[in-house]
């Protein structure tokens, strides 16, 4: 809205939600595999003077004889790079399956965010010719069901060797300590391949997190080191346990035949950088898009707060209006420097960032739903792989205090601002908060056990 002029200048008071943008347009050269390029005509969304369109909400679902199927959904957001029409890349649909597609344009007045509806809807069918994805994913059910044979197989052979056994008494105490071991080898030869089996969907699920063609840039004050990994996932650990590090992008360095002689690791503070700039050989992250897809339904379930409230604490310019749902809130937060937590409310579909886990205090409030980021990388069930064992991290103890087991320290961690990491003794039950990610330094300490909570979103990966 625009009030009376002052002199011949008007004056912007305030401002509504913009209209929604038209539905994403592809054709079929931008379609392959299970990746789809669409263009978005953001241009032609007029705004008032002094607003300014700032991000895109991008859902996409599957089709079923053109309706949506529920679970299906999938939401992330994009930066504009431009008041213009723009273009968005999805690169992990599934081959041969129909998809819609839409868009919702968020626009920027003062320190507000307020969104449009979402536009209408895309349909793309991609090709089944087969992507390295869908390769990946089928030779994980041919493995699977390999392994369920094989697993049928030694049971009939258990049963064959029990009635041999029973028929030659004389050898009984030979044959049954022979069979009995022989079996046993292979059933953990087949549970150590069901892991693997896991393992490798895991790393499926978190596809959608990876950048692949495009660096995380940004400028030098921002970046913090570069090193040499030997895979993405070791730049994302080299992340998780560098203290300030927000993302990552790996740098394939070829020879002369095409091969790949080194994979540097460049990290950085911010979580989108300066810009997202198309690079073929870089893929990259924003560690906190891990956070949130690392959570399994059960952890959502857990870690979502119901009629409550987070108050204070709010970001500046971290309220966005026509957000959908709780997971969709969580996703804007991921992309917002500094947000670490969400309080949603449904009735006015507003979405308040939090730069404190827990705000300022939590508040009954009804209709209100509320998530911290780090209790959604946390509540994992378990803490093998990222406790490090007879190891105390020391000189940056924030607070000590008293926990039933090292899952409770660490959940003890998750809703205290600053926490990074934990040290725990299992027979004092002491628990100490850190705010480096691996302590100042560590020592060797029998009793001891040490976590870096941000290594538990990467624990599947």
């Amino acid at each position: 809205m625009v009030n009376e002029t002052e002199g011949n200048r008007a004056v912007l008071t305030a401002a509504t939600a913009p209209a929604a943008p038209a539905a994403p347009v592809t054709d079929a050269n931008q379609i392959q595999d299970n990746r789809a390029t669409f263009d978005v005509k953001v241009g032609g969304v007029t705004v008032p003077a002094g607003v300014t369109k700032e991000l895109l909400s991008i859902k996409y679902y599957k089709l079923n004889n053109g309706q949506a199927v529920p679970g299906t959904e999938v939401y992330y957001m994009q930066r504009l790079q431009s008041q213009g029409d723009t273009t968005i890349d999805i690169a992990s649909f599934e081959t041969g399956t129909s998809y819609g597609v839409q868009v919702k344009l968020l626009v920027r007045f003062g320190d507000r965010l307020m969104g449009s509806e979402y536009s209408g809807r895309a349909t793309v069918t991609t090709t089944d010719t087969g992507s390295p994805i869908d390769n990946l994913r089928d030779n994980i059910a041919q493995f699977k069901a390999n392994s369920e044979r094989n697993l049928d197989t030694a049971n009939s052979q258990k049963d064959d060797l029990v009635s041999k056994l029973n028929a030659a008494e004389g050898k009984l105490n030979t044959a049954k300590s022979g069979g009995i071991r022989e079996i046993s080898d292979m059933s953990e030869t087949i549970s150590k391949n069901f892991v693997g089996v896991q393992q490798k969907a895991n790393v499926l699920q978190k596809s959608r997190c990876l950048l692949e063609g495009f660096w995380i840039w940004d400028r030098s004050q921002n970046t913090i080191k570069t090193v040499n990994v030997n895979s993405v996932a070791d730049c994302l650990a080299q992340c998780a346990d560098t203290d300030g590090c927000s993302s990552s992008s790996v740098e394939h360095v070829k020879n002369s035949n095409n091969q790949i002689t080194s994979r540097r690791c460049h990290l950085g503070k911010t979580r989108n950088g300066y810009m997202l700039y198309p690079q073929k050989n870089y893929i990259s992250a924003n560690m906190y898009c891990h956070l949130i897809e690392s959570a399994a339904i059960d952890t959502w379930d857990e870690c979502v707060q119901k009629d409550i409230a987070y108050s204070g604490a709010d970001i500046s310019g971290g309220r966005s209006t026509g957000i959908s749902n709780i997971e969709e809130c969580a996703v804007f937060c991921q992309s917002l420097e500094g947000c670490v937590a969400v309080t949603f409310t449904k009735s006015t579909k507003t979405c308040v960032a939090k730069n404190k886990r827990n705000g300022n205090g939590a508040q009954r409030s009804g209709g209100a739903v509320s998530v911290s980021l780090m209790c959604l990388s946390a509540n994992r069930g378990g803490v093998s792989r990222c406790a490090k064992n007879s190891v105390r991290f020391v000189g940056s103890v924030i607070q000590t205090t008293s926990a039933a087991s090292l899952d409770a320290c660490v959940q003890f961690c998750t809703n205290k601002s600053g926490c990074e990491s934990v040290s725990y003794n299992s027979s004092s039950r002491s628990c100490e908060a850190h705010n480096k990610r691996l302590g100042a330094s560590r020592v060797s300490a029998g009793g001891w056990t040490s976590v870096n909570i941000y290594c538990l979103g990467l624990q599947h990966f």
